[in-house]
C-alpha cells in the first residue's frame, strides 16, 4: 500500500487509541484495556527503532524524527518512509 491516506489513517488510529489511554489514566482508571494496550504498543514501537534506523539506513533519515515517528506509529511510519510515501527529514 502506498496510499499516503490509508497510512494516515493507521496514525490517527493510532494516536486515538493514546489519547483514549491517557484520558483514561488521568480519569483514574489506570486498569483499563486501553491504558495497558497504549503502553504495549508504546513498548513495542519502542523496540522497533533499532530495525527502523536499519532498514532507512540509506534514507539518512533525521535521527529525531525516525525516533518520535516509530516510538508513536511504529512500522505505519517507518515502512511508508521506506516505500517513498512520507519524506525521511
Amino acid at each position: 500500500m502506498n496510499s499516503k491516506p490509508f497510512w494516515i489513517a493507521q496514525n490517527l488510529t493510532l494516536l486515538a487509541i493514546y489519547a483514549a489511554g491517557l484520558a483514561l489514566v488521568l480519569m483514574g482508571h489506570s486498569q483499563h484495556f486501553l491504558v495497558l494496550l497504549s503502553a504495549v504498543l508504546l513498548g513495542a514501537h519502542a523496540l522497533e527503532i533499532p530495525v527502523a534506523f536499519k532498514v532507512l539506513k540509506h534514507l539518512n533519515p533525521a535521527p529525531l524524527r525516525l525516533v518520535l515517528g516509530t516510538l508513536l506509529f511504529g512500522f505505519t511510519w517507518w515502512l511508508p518512509v521506506k516505500r517513498g510515501v512520507y519524506a525521511p527529514r
